[in-house]
């Protein structure tokens, strides 16, 4: 329905603005040369290609980050300004990686930098203003589709609130077909009759799609409902509500002929997306434990001997991979003689010595677990392990907890890049940091790990208000 509509317009879009940004790069240079450098080289196909890699870089940035949404049309100024910046970071990057490949010392630094605020004046104006109109465009005409929303007064009010917004994709609302009387804003859309004339009411708004929700589930309602539309070749949706009726989200999945419901989608089910996944973790973690480690467990120690002599190294038994337990190595951070601990640490924490309160804003104190992830038992990137009597109080919280489970845990994830982390105090702490643990799973990507990755070393650079 929308989504493949807003699949194209994104797809048009992209294709737009990489033209654009290629023909902006090659306009730029040429005043760069002319006007600012007051030189004149020669502008053949070193810039053109340089050019083709700028709008390459703007396709690579849609590949990589399209979510097809269909509320992109109207996209929020700190929103434009977040996606431009990324925009501009990928092409950036495309560049920066084709210097380093063929090591090119012809192309002007200068250039290519200063050509970067005027790429994200361009992806910010032809996000903002390009969208909408070109939406206007294309849904116009024939593409139109004159809409009858049916089923309970409820469910058409439901659906009359989602799909209004949404008018510039050719959606026409012209009728309703339902049970009682609708309220607010709904009542504005006219109410047709009962379903058994749908021939009619077809008829006499020149619907071209019915949409049907909270309809009975009887073989009966449907068959006419299809009968009728097909007849009269009309195009026949019907949202799934099986969601609202379970209460959670759910994912269909279809295999050799059969449909499963699923409530989760598990991209690293696939063997392959697994053996990717591990690549990264070893090409991080090896150089980590081989030239890091050895030399920042020598200046912990010597930090451990003035202010809390003791092991190096904490261990502990945290929650793995289906449930599994492991030993987690951390760097000792609070003194030996700690009573309790599974008590989480809090701000200004006694227990933890000067040096070590500096190791965990930092998060060095996690660096161990480097070898926790050369061992297979964790992950660079995953939710965070915890002990078993914690998961038994968080999963009293929210009942997806256990879902964390289903992978490794890691050393960082989307919570912690999110300023997910430190001392729970409520039970919003737990549901927050479960979804984003959820989120990650249900939309991993090597991608994404990479981007974590790199957030978590901005994170440790400048630590979270949180970490302590």
């Amino acid at each position: 329905m929308l989504l493949n509509r807003a699949r194209g317009l994104q797809a048009l879009h992209c294709i737009f603005q990489a033209v654009a940004a290629a023909f902006v790069f090659w306009g730029w240079a040429y005043a760069f040369f002319h006007f600012v450098a007051a030189t004149n080289p020669a502008l053949g196909s070193l810039y053109f290609e340089y050019g083709l890699l700028v709008g390459c870089g703007v396709v690579i940035d849609h590949l990589r980050k399209a979510k097809y949404r269909t509320d992109f049309l109207n996209i929020k100024f700190a929103e434009n300004c977040r996606v431009s910046f990324r925009q501009c970071l990928t092409v950036l990057g495309v560049l920066l990686m084709f210097l380093v490949a063929y090591q090119d010392q012809h192309i002007s630094r200068a250039l290519l930098f200063g050509f970067v605020p005027i790429l994200f004046l361009l992806m910010f104006l032809t996000n903002r203003l390009f969208p909408l109109n070109l939406a206007r465009l294309v849904f116009s005409g024939s593409y139109v589709q004159n809409t009858i929303l049916l089923g309970s007064h409820r469910g058409v009010e439901r659906l009359f609130k989602w799909l209004a917004p949404k008018a510039y994709y050719g959606v026409n609302l012209v009728g309703a077909v339902t049970d009682g009387l609708l309220a607010g804003a709904t009542s504005s859309l006219p109410l047709l009759g009962s379903i058994a004339q749908l021939d009619d009411h077809i008829r006499s708004v020149n619907a071209t799609q019915v949409i049907a929700v909270d309809v009975p589930h009887s073989p009966v309602v449907f068959n006419h409902l299809a009968n009728t539309c097909q007849r009269l070749g009309v195009r026949l949706l019907i949202a799934n509500d099986f969601a609202l009726m379970v209460g959670r989200r759910i994912s269909m999945v279809e295999e050799d002929g059969l449909h499963f419901i699923s409530f989760l989608r598990e991209p690293l089910e696939s063997p392959f997306s697994r053996a990717l996944k591990r690549l990264l973790d070893i090409t991080v973690a090896l150089p980590v434990v081989v030239i890091i480690l050895p030399v920042l467990s020598l200046i912990v120690w010597i930090f451990q001997r003035f202010q809390s002599r003791g092991p190096l190294f904490f261990r502990q038994l945290r929650t793995g991979m289906q449930g599994q337990d492991f030993s987690l190595y951390k760097y000792r951070t609070m003194r030996p003689d700690n009573p309790d601990e599974a008590q989480q640490a809090r701000e200004h924490d006694e227990r933890i010595f000067p040096a070590g309160r500096w190791l965990r804003k930092l998060s060095l104190d996690e660096m161990p677990q480097f070898m926790n992830v050369l061992k297979g038992e964790m992950s660079v990137v995953g939710p965070r392990p915890h002990m078993r009597q914690h998961d038994d109080l968080f999963r009293q919280k929210m009942i997806s907890y256990g879902v964390r489970t289903f992978i490794k845990p890691g050393i960082t994830g989307l919570a912690q890049v999110r300023d997910l982390r430190g001392e729970i105090h409520t039970d919003q702490d737990v549901i927050e940091r479960v979804r984003s643990d959820i989120d990650y799973m249900e939309n991993w990507s090597l991608l994404l790990d990479i981007e974590i990755i790199f957030r978590t070393m901005g994170k440790v650079l400048f630590p979270s208000k949180n970490a302590h």
